[in-house]
């Protein structure tokens, strides 16, 4: 692998890291306790991601699974808001609930990491698919 494939790598998992992290930590700041029958892999989660650690452990099905407890979360909350916050920015100058404001905040997050496990994803996939089709010519 090239240097500069490397370094886009490295910043490709630096962005999974950083993101996870920052969920994990805004979703401790707003204080929501999963429920039902994912409750303990969802903790166990939060924590590989506030830890650093676990990149093996996420993968699009765990990723959609903190959306979907922030999601029913925000809509408990706000009717709605999880719905909308999940799919498009929401602007927070004119709302003035703080708990509204840390939801739309949370969700926009789980957005940011969704989209960098993607991105990170993809180039793996990329360059494995790369080697094999070198290796065949």
């Amino acid at each position: 692998m090239d240097e500069r494939t490397e370094r886009e790598l490295h910043e490709l998992t630096l962005n999974v890291i950083t993101h996870g992290r920052m969920l994990a930590q805004e979703w401790r700041e707003t204080g929501l306790v999963p429920r039902g029958s994912t409750k303990q892999l969802t903790l166990e989660l939060l924590q590989k991601l506030s830890d650093r650690c676990g990149l093996r452990d996420i993968d699009d099905e765990r990723i959609d699974l903190l959306g979907n407890h922030i999601r029913r979360f925000a809509n408990a909350y706000r009717e709605g808001l999880g719905d909308r916050a999940l799919e498009t920015d929401i602007d927070t100058e004119n709302v003035h609930d703080t708990k509204v404001i840390d939801l739309i905040n949370l969700t926009y997050r789980w957005r940011q990491l969704r989209l960098a496990h993607r991105k990170l994803e993809d180039k793996s996939a990329a360059i494995w698919e790369t080697k094999r089709l070198l290796a065949g010519m």
